[in-house]
C-alpha cells in the first residue's frame, strides 16, 4: 500500500489543532501537513504493533487490550492507562444505556392503537387536510 493511499481526515486533524491552539496563534499550511503525516505514521505503528500482539494471541481481531499493550510497549504507558481507563468508562456506559429494542415510543408509552401513532406522526398538516376534503366533498 503506497504512502498516498492512507491518511487521516484533513479536516478532522485541522479541527483539532485549532481546538488547541490559542486564538491569537495560526498553524502554517506546512506545519499542517507535517502533523498529519506524524498522525497518520502513529497510528500505522500503533496498528501494526496490535495487530503483532493479536497474531501472537492467535486471535484475527484487534481488541482494546492489543491497543493498551501496544502503547506499553512503544513506550506510551500513560496514554496506554488513559486508553484503558476511558474504556473502562465506554464499557460502563454502555451496560446503563437502555437497549434500543427495548425502547418504547412515547405513543406506545401513552398505550396509542397502530392507526392512532400514524395520525398523531402526521400531525396537524393531515388534519387540515382532512378538513379541506371533507369541505370540499359536502360543498359539492
Amino acid at each position: 500500500m503506497e504512502e498516498s493511499d492512507v491518511s487521516l481526515p484533513k479536516a478532522t486533524i485541522t479541527k483539532m489543532v485549532k481546538e488547541m491552539l490559542p486564538a491569537d496563534m495560526r498553524c502554517a499550511t506546512e506545519c499542517m501537513d507535517m502533523l498529519m503525516d506524524c498522525c497518520t505514521e502513529f497510528i500505522q505503528l500503533l496498528s501494526s504493533e496490535a495487530n503483532d500482539l493479536a497474531g501472537k494471541d492467535n486471535k484475527s481481531t484487534i481488541t482494546p487490550v492489543h491497543v493498551e499493550r501496544a502503547l506499553d510497549q512503544l513506550g506510551f504507558e500513560e496514554w496506554a492507562r488513559d486508553v484503558k481507563q476511558h474504556h473502562e468508562e465506554y464499557k460502563k456506559d454502555q451496560k446503563e444505556a437502555p437497549k434500543l429494542a427495548n425502547r418504547k415510543t412515547k405513543a406506545e408509552i401513552e398505550g396509542l392503537t397502530e392507526d392512532e401513532q400514524v395520525r398523531a406522526a402526521a400531525g396537524p398538516a393531515a388534519a387540515a387536510v382532512r378538513s379541506a376534503a371533507a369541505a370540499f366533498t359536502s360543498g359539492s
